[in-house]
């Protein structure tokens, strides 16, 4: 069967011990637990460990616009798999990647997170300000492409770097502080973590990516 949700609506809490498969039909929905948030979106599945295992949910998910789903119970979720291979090949790489993650916390110095401050920081052109209340002038699919990395892995990283105060994700808008704020946590980084004991000019012998930003924001 097929279900609508509305924006905000709760698809399942934390805890709760759902007997369906969920497939996304149209729409998307955000999970979050353990200190973790993700995002998926039309043809991404989740409610296995209910589904399959009869295990509490570790998220509470939630709908982050009109979306709706498909509910499968055990049987049906089974010859869904069975006919598409793809699918079931994507479950089992989503199961393993859970039972190997090994990475530390997120926090403001993770190369994820200034990889993108480095790729927001081009497009900022306030240069004063500590709050990202300032539009970057950059859409989400475009920096993606810029950063190398999915649009569902940057939203997933954008929502998780908000705490840090730098960049944000707001109604469809990228939002920074200041670009000083953000150039000085770049140069910070370059410094501790990526020039450290390298002498001459900067950059040299490090990440060609980082030597682009610096070109490009000229740091």
């Amino acid at each position: 069967m097929e279900k609508e949700f509305l924006p905000g609506e709760t698809v399942v809490l934390t805890g709760e011990i759902s007997p369906h498969l969920f497939l996304i039909k149209h729409g998307s929905v955000k999970l979050e637990g353990n200190g973790e948030t993700f995002f998926l979106s039309e043809d991404d599945f989740f409610g296995e460990e209910g589904c399959f295992f009869g295990k509490p949910s570790k998220f509470s998910v939630t709908a982050r616009e009109e979306t709706r789903l498909q509910l499968m119970e055990s049987a049906e979720a089974e010859e869904f798999f069975a006919g598409d291979p793809k699918a079931a090949f994507a479950l089992f790489i989503k199961n393993s990647a859970r039972a190997n993650e090994k990475d530390k916390p997120l926090d403001e110095m993770s190369p994820q997170h200034i990889r993108l401050v480095a790729g927001v920081l081009p497009y900022v052109v306030k240069k004063e300000g500590s709050e990202p209340v300032h539009e970057a002038e950059i859409d989400l699919e475009t920096l993606a492409a810029q950063i190398e990395m999915p649009t569902d892995n940057l939203l997933n990283l954008l929502d998780l770097s908000r705490m840090f105060g730098y960049v944000s994700f707001v109604e469809d808008r990228i939002m920074t502080c200041g670009k000083d704020k953000l150039a000085e946590l770049f140069k910070k980084y370059n410094r501790e973590a990526i020039f450290a004991g390298v002498k001459g000019e900067k950059g040299v012998g490090a990440v060609s990516f980082l030597n682009v930003v610096n070109q490009k924001t000229k740091i």
